[in-house]
């Protein structure tokens, strides 16, 4: 037998159900932009580190050419048959280095072309390159990549970001 009470407790469920039931689109409508803020945020960060990984690659690569050239050899000069050191407008560096490190970025599917070596100054980098080089014993590569960031007009002064990657090794004989 169903008594006055129980009807009324079992109308007022039903009463409260209806009005909670536009509850949980609601608090989805609010979640889901942070979720794909979030979403995208991881993306970007995946991606420098995907670049920086490439780079310490290229680093690697540009370190280990520069490496194998003989003992006698610098950033300027080299010791036969690796070039000729006759020719004083040879450079190690921009003849062997410089283009192995430039194919492995775009190898891996980033604009070779935007690869910095030592420094974005272009004044400096002949000193830069003329340290890191310079030494008989190690040689020393470092890169710099512009990365792009997706802030529209929000942070412009954080648009751009340079990642950088370095390879230093013991020259070889």
């Amino acid at each position: 037998m169903i008594t006055l009470t129980s009807h009324r407790r079992r109308h007022r469920r039903r009463i409260t159900r209806r009005s909670e039931d536009g509850q949980s689109f609601v608090e989805f409508a609010f979640i889901v932009p942070f979720l794909f803020i979030m979403l995208v945020g991881v993306t970007i960060i995946a991606q420098g580190f995907n670049l920086q990984m490439v780079l310490y690659g290229a680093a690697y690569e540009g370190a280990r050419i520069l490496a194998k050239n003989p003992a006698g050899g610098d950033n300027s000069h080299c010791i036969k048959p690796a070039c000729d050191p006759d020719k004083g407008t040879e450079k190690n560096f921009e003849k062997y280095v410089i283009p192995v490190v430039r194919q492995y970025v775009t190898n891996n599917g980033y604009d070779g072309d935007k690869v910095v070596f030592y420094t974005e100054n272009k004044d400096e980098y002949q000193r830069r390159l003329n340290d890191k080089t310079g030494d008989r014993r190690v040689v020393e590569v470092v890169l710099l990549y512009p990365f792009e960031l997706p802030v529209g007009n929000y942070a412009e002064r954080l648009q751009r970001v340079l990642i950088g990657a370095s390879c230093v090794m013991k020259r070889g004989g």
